[in-house]
This record gives C-alpha cells, structure tokens and sequence, in this order.
C-alpha cells in the first residue's frame, strides 16, 4: 500500500483492496473529491484528473508534482525547528496570509504548501478546517515527533509525471462535466453521511456537504453514465445513502473507522456503490473486466479517440 504523504480522515487506505475489485479498468480516472489521493497512488490508470474544491489541498499537490525539492527542502526546515504549540500558532497564522495573497509567486506557493503540510502533520488528527473567514483554524495535535514524508512526496511525484496527471481545483460539478465527453471510469469519496446523531459532521471547504448537495452529486453522476462514463462512489451505509444512491448498485463493506463522538473505534458500515454505462447491457454488479468485452470495448475504444 503507498501512503498519502498527507493525513487525511476518511482516507481510503483500509478499504483499497475491496475497492479496487469495482475499479473498471480504462484510459482515464476522474477524482472529483481527491482527498488524501489514497486511490490514485494505488491504482494504475494512464491518466488521471485530480479535482478538489480545496485550493490549499490543490496547490500543495501541484507543487508536490513539478517542484517536489523545493517542497521537501521548505517543508523540512519546519518539521525540524518547529514543533511546538507557539510556532504551530505562528506557522498557522503565517499561512493564513500567503493564502490571502493577490500576487502569486513560485516562492509563495511553495511556502504555502510546505506550510499546509507542516499544519496537516502538526494539527489535531488531520483536520482540514477553516472558519467563516476562510482561515485555517484546526488547534494544535501536541504530537512529539509528527513524521516527515520525503519519500511519499518523492513517489507522489514520480506517479504524478509519469501519469501525466491533470489537478483541477473547482466544484465535483465542473470537474465531472469537463470530462464528460471523454468517457473516463469517474470514482467518488464526498463527505460521508452521517451514521448517526453523535457523527453528523457534514463539512466541506467553504460549507457544509449534505444532504442536498449529494442529490445534486447523485444526479451529476447518473448524468455521467448516459454519457457513456462508468461511476464508483463511496459512502457510509445509511438508509439517507440508499435513497439519494437508489439508482446505483450497492456492495456492502465493513470499515474499521471512529464511529462515535468520544472517539472509540470499530466497525463501521459503508457501501461502495456503482453504475454502469447506460446501454450497454452490462450484469447488475458490472463484470469488471470491460476493455476485453466487446460492447465495453468499442466503447472504450471511442471514448480513446474523443480524448486525443
């Protein structure tokens, strides 16, 4: 399994075996909700388009890609003289004033990446969190010593350029119908829906991800199949997912993940649902092996020579 070089809640790592299974092979994946990156570092598509509406997460990836020895060397000098509630507050406040900048420079994107991971590894569990103002403002983790991750920004790279990969930073809308008509495998992680009374934190960069906004992504996505896209998404097994999610198929998994307010751990429901292209007369639960039939191929095939 390769790691994120970011923590990030919600992260795909313990259900990548299970999800690989309903990952269709094809020329292209589209990620409208990166996150932590997990499936892109562990699958093996040509190409991939990394969207999110994060413009710190999207910066610090693209920095990572085309300049990852500027990154390690900002980013180090910070893990390394900087770990301790004062400086986590100076860094932090730091940070929110490059982001506020008009005029962007090379310089101060990369400071401001190395600053978005250094306040990721140092802040309490990974929490990206910003207040009405768009500030930065998860507290302080009181970690010893949080660790660096030089190699999994080098392999972050290497995947990154030797895929070619493309990094958007808009809404799951724009970055799903930019790529509508290419016809690519489209794999979604929104914010879960809440499980139950005590784990209802539905936000998302700039408000909160309810349930309205996953109607909205649901019919964005059925939207996608008729166009001849193939879509996975991932979500906490509820009776609100199975609603908005009804005109998708639905695999139950089991995830070891904190399920509760105080933070206790065990396991938790969630689903991984699917839909296949719109008239191609594909089983229920897809055969997963689309480029060696014959319909999937010529579709396939036509959506290689859209893209070119």
């Amino acid at each position: 399994m390769i790691r994120s070089f970011l923590k990030w809640p919600g992260g795909k790592a313990r259900v990548m075996p299970e999800l690989a299974k309903h990952l269709p092979a094809d020329y292209c994946l589209v990620e409208p909700f990166v996150g932590g990156a997990t499936v892109f570092l562990n699958t093996n598509y040509p190409r991939y388009v990394l969207g999110d509406i994060n413009p710190d997460l999207i910066n610090t990836y693209r920095i990572a890609k085309n300049t990852p020895e500027l990154l390690i060397d900002a980013a180090w000098n910070l893990f390394e003289r900087h770990n301790s509630k004062a400086d986590y507050i100076s860094i932090r406040a730091e940070f929110n004033r490059l982001r506020s900048n008009i005029v962007l420079t090379l310089k101060s994107e990369v400071q401001r990446a190395a600053a978005f991971l250094y306040l990721n590894r140092h802040c309490f569990n990974g929490v990206v969190r910003y207040n009405l103002k768009g500030e930065f403002n998860t507290p302080y983790g009181h970690y010893k010593a949080p660790y660096f991750p030089e190699p999994e920004i080098r392999q972050f790279s290497e995947k990154a350029n030797d895929t070619k990969t493309t990094f958007l930073c808009c809404s799951f809308e724009s970055t799903i119908q930019a790529n509508l008509v290419t016809g690519p495998v489209i794999y979604c992680d929104p914010p879960y829906l809440p499980a139950s009374e005590t784990s209802n934190f539905t936000e998302y960069y700039g408000g909160s991800f309810g349930a309205d906004r996953h109607r909205q992504l649901a019919a964005a996505l059925v939207n996608a199949t008729d166009f001849g896209c193939r879509v996975i998404l991932s979500n906490s097994d509820t009776p609100a997912t199975r609603d908005i999610y009804r005109a998708f198929t639905m695999h139950e998994i089991a995830v070891n993940r904190s399920v509760s307010a105080n933070g206790k751990r065990g396991k938790a429901g969630e689903v991984i649902a699917f839909r296949n292209a719109s008239g191609m007369d594909c089983p229920p639960d897809g055969c997963h092996y689309c480029t060696s039939q014959k319909k999937c191929a010529a579709l396939y095939s036509s959506a290689r020579e859209r893209a070119v």
